[in-house]
């Protein structure tokens, strides 16, 4: 099945950025490291797999490949087995990096951000939902809002990605089947106006293998994109910012979830165009 082509009838009109004012966070693992050069020790650091206290230990939940996007030396990836203890981190099967202290990565209510990456899936053997309406979401891709769950993010979910909004809420196909892009390379751009009431908006972009330039395009406005409660009430606190890796909150293998799902993320940029460098 071809990748599902959809355009909002709303376009976004973005902000124009301010050279003077932004922060960027830039991970391109051309110097050979999980980290891409940013310390992993210090207030200012990512969160690596196998290295952050309570993440997962796992030497191999993240590690270099040999081989990026766009032809570069090298790319991060990040591997999530399930049943395995070492490959649990904050009590669910999860392998991300973690960037809540890193500039350029982090969103505050009114914030404008711009968000590029690249992502491969190493190997796909899909879910399949067995006896269940449909096999677990593994997420591979979110804007985490600390003390709450996701404002938005991507999921695998079977041979679906989904583009998902508003705390989980809303949900949206962006790839009805992604095996035949399995190994190689997708690129992505997300431009949001990071809002705690219904005057939010977002671009969401991809080119997929083959394609010369984004497209794709979802396009929204009027929505709330900084979530602060959960359906049910519940207040979110903190801040947001950018976590990339796999994250299998409900998956279970014996259900028929894959056991082993490996992810590959390359030339990673987010930009705040709000914040102070």
């Amino acid at each position: 099945m071809k990748p599902i082509h959809i355009i909002a009838a709303i376009a976004l009109s973005m902000l124009t950025a301010s050279a003077s004012a932004q922060a960027i966070f830039h991970a391109d693992y051309e110097d050979g490291t999980v980290s891409s050069g940013y310390p992993t020790q210090g207030q200012k650091r990512v969160e690596v797999p196998g290295i952050e206290p309570g993440l997962a230990t796992a030497r191999d939940a993240a590690y270099v490949v040999v081989g990026g996007a766009r032809n570069t030396a090298y790319a991060v990836a990040n591997k999530v087995v399930l049943d395995d203890p070492a490959y649990v981190g904050g009590g669910f099967p999860r392998s991300e990096f973690g960037l809540g202290r890193i500039a350029g990565a982090g969103y505050r209510d009114g914030d404008h951000g711009v968000y590029t990456f690249s992502m491969l899936l190493k190997d796909l053997v899909p879910s399949v939902k067995g006896t269940r309406k449909a096999p677990s979401e593994d997420v591979l891709w979110q804007f985490k809002h600390h003390g709450g769950g996701h404002d938005i993010h991507l999921a695998l979910q079977g041979t679906q990605l989904k583009l998902g909004w508003g705390g989980n809420v809303h949900k949206m196909v962006v790839i009805d089947n992604v095996m035949p892009y399995v190994n190689q390379w997708i690129d992505f751009r997300f431009d949001i106006l990071w809002k705690s009431d219904n005057t939010g908006g977002l671009t969401f972009e991809m080119q997929l293998p083959g394609e010369t330039r984004l497209g794709h395009t979802v396009a929204m406005e009027g929505l709330q994109t900084y979530v602060t409660a959960s359906p049910d009430g519940t207040p979110w606190t903190g801040i947001g910012s950018v976590q990339y890796g796999v994250y299998r909150n409900g998956a279970n293998s014996a259900a028929g979830d894959t056991k082993t799902l490996i992810v590959y993320h390359d030339e990673v940029t987010a930009t705040n165009f709000t914040a102070k460098p």
